[in-house]
């Protein structure tokens, strides 16, 4: 059986981005969003500490720290998840379905593609998104992030 809390405690303190760039991306994640500024933010994965500091130092309204592999507590709604990492597939699965959760029918969720390491992981996000629930609604090519919305299932003609 695995020891969450103590395994959650050997890791190193999230510190793969500088906080300057981090700022720089939660502005950016915000515009491409189109959250306001003063969002409900959830930010999953495990190095979120540098994007949880700067969407405080934004202004966000509330900003949350979620465990791609542990279950959260809660399901409080969310304008904005933010995906930073994922170790693998099931990962993102497990990631794409919390943040499905917390958009409800207007919330937008961020996938940062630098945190999808693994090979040909941003070719399979659109299946993984749809069965979470997600579709794509855009792409920023400069920094590989893609951005989700609720799938809108159409209604057939009688």
């Amino acid at each position: 059986m695995i020891d969450r809390e103590n395994a959650a405690e050997a890791e190193p303190p999230s510190t793969s981005m500088p906080a300057e760039a981090a700022g720089a991306s939660a502005e950016r994640v915000m515009a491409v969003s189109h959250a306001p500024a003063s969002a409900h933010v959830a930010v999953i994965g495990h190095h979120t500490l540098p994007y949880v500091l700067a969407l405080m130092q934004s202004g966000c309204g509330c900003v949350r720290s979620l465990r791609p592999d542990a279950a959260a507590p809660d399901c409080e709604p969310a304008d904005l998840t933010w995906i930073v990492d994922c170790r693998d597939d099931r990962e993102l699965d497990g990631a794409l379905r919390a943040a499905r959760r917390r958009a409800g029918a207007r919330g937008r969720v961020v996938l940062e593609g630098a945190g999808c390491r693994w090979r040909r992981a941003l070719s399979a996000v659109r299946d993984h998104a749809l069965k979470a629930g997600l579709d794509i609604v855009s792409f920023d090519h400069a920094t590989g992030r893609v951005v989700f919305a609720p799938a809108v299932r159409l209604a057939m003609a009688a």
